[in-house]
């Protein structure tokens, strides 16, 4: 069993982002820039050990497009999502295949990352479908051969540069749990996320609630996305509450949720 480092990266001069993220497998690099080029080249990582690098310019644009057309270019049984902000750690390699080899009914596992933003359990746990919506594409490792079988990949409306926000990675597990793939939460840290500015989050504009509604019916349907909406709402009430009115946030919530997007 091998694993392939996917990461999604913007405007990228050189292959320098592979050392950057601390990659020790193979990988595959979408670069999305103003030119189309396909190269692919070979090196050696801290244990002596050869790994192929394919590095893939386009001139395309979106991240859930970007993270489709890594997976497809992947050849290996085991595939990682990772973004230009994240910092490998040395032993991820052994890490993860050790826990798909110790759970062979697991076709999705979400390991533990080192975030400023967000606090990480120390349980394992099954994730569920509805769960899934606390995991961020980062933490996502899962058999490849298997999600291809699905047809299920990420929905290019959704994610930083559709103009829908984000969410993509969540709409992307829901599908693969609903249609029968088990997935589980590994509390092992994996890699460092590292503080910077985000491609897609602005604020709390009146577009991100716009889009939070939008988001919650695209993922989970008229029903259980109405009822998520509330869900959301009040989780994080106390957040939102600072930056607008109840009456805006209801307004806006509810705006999206019945938005109609082409």
């Amino acid at each position: 069993m091998n694993l392939s480092v996917l990461i999604s990266c913007m405007h990228q001069k050189d292959w320098s982002i592979v050392g950057r993220s601390n990659v020790q497998t193979d990988c595959v690099v979408v670069n999305q820039c103003d030119y189309d080029k396909v190269e692919e080249f070979t090196f050696v990582n801290k244990e002596g050990h050869t790994c192929k690098a394919k590095f893939i310019s386009t001139t395309e644009r979106g991240l859930s497009r970007s993270r489709n057309m890594a997976i497809k270019n992947a050849v290996s049984d085991i595939c990682l999502l990772c973004d230009d902000d994240g910092v490998l750690e040395d032993n991820y390699n052994e890490t993860i295949l050790n826990a798909f080899n110790k759970h062979p009914e697991i076709d999705i596992f979400a390991f533990k990352l080192n975030y400023s933003k967000k606090v990480f359990s120390d349980v394992c746990y099954k994730v569920k479908r509805f769960s899934s919506a606390r995991i961020s594409s980062q933490q996502i490792a899962f058999r490849r051969t298997t999600v291809l079988k699905t047809k299920i990949l990420f929905d290019e409306k959704m994610g930083s540069g559709s103009g829908n926000g984000a969410s993509e990675e969540n709409r992307f597990l829901f599908q693969l749990i609903s249609c029968g793939m088990q997935m589980m939460y590994y509390p092992v840290l994996i890699a460092t996320i590292k503080d910077g500015d985000s491609l897609w989050f602005n604020g709390y504009t009146d577009k991100y609630f716009i889009d939070r509604g939008w988001s919650s019916r695209r993922i989970y349907g008229p029903v259980y996305g109405y009822l998520y909406l509330w869900y959301h709402l009040i989780r994080h009430y106390d957040t939102y509450i600072k930056h607008i009115s109840l009456n805006h946030l209801l307004l806006y919530l509810h705006k999206g949720f019945f938005e109609r997007r082409s």
